[in-house]
């Protein structure tokens, strides 16, 4: 098989997509969290009442240190807090404050800021399969 950057492309569109949603931030005042803590956000907010670790680890897919080091970086800026997990002394709940629901939907913004300009020319429909053949590969690789 021949040599095809598709990595190399998804990377660079990754990086400068952060970069954008970082940009946005910025301008909105947020200087104090990364594009990778939005998802944190919306997990928990989606959840409704405050999630163990682990599970932010298993619906996030990403490793538990990543995760630890997100919700401390959340904890330390006011926009979740931390307490003992009733159902397991070794570990803690991560919920949502008032200012995290309130940056949430400064994340959004961004969010929103990104995707018109990843999109932008691209009609409907041909959104929609780029996103399904995402997912997609996405499974191939697990």
């Amino acid at each position: 098989m021949e040599y095809c950057d598709s990595v190399d492309r998804l990377n660079r569109i990754l990086v400068r997509g952060h970069r954008i949603i970082q940009n946005e931030l910025l301008k909105l005042g947020v200087d104090d969290l990364v594009p990778s803590h939005g998802a944190v956000l919306e997990h928990l907010q989606a959840r409704g009442l405050p999630q163990p670790v682990t599970e932010l680890v298993t619906a996030l897919r990403r490793p538990k240190s990543s995760i630890t080091k997100a919700t401390d970086c959340l904890e330390n800026g006011g926009y979740v807090f931390k307490k003992p997990n009733p159902g397991d002394g070794r570990s803690y709940l991560v919920g949502l404050t008032p200012s995290g629901v309130e940056v949430l939907e400064l994340f959004r913004k961004a969010h929103a800021v990104l995707e018109k300009k990843l999109f932008g020319s691209i009609p409907e429909e041909e959104v929609a399969a780029c996103i399904q053949t995402l997912a997609e590969m996405e499974a191939n690789l697990k």
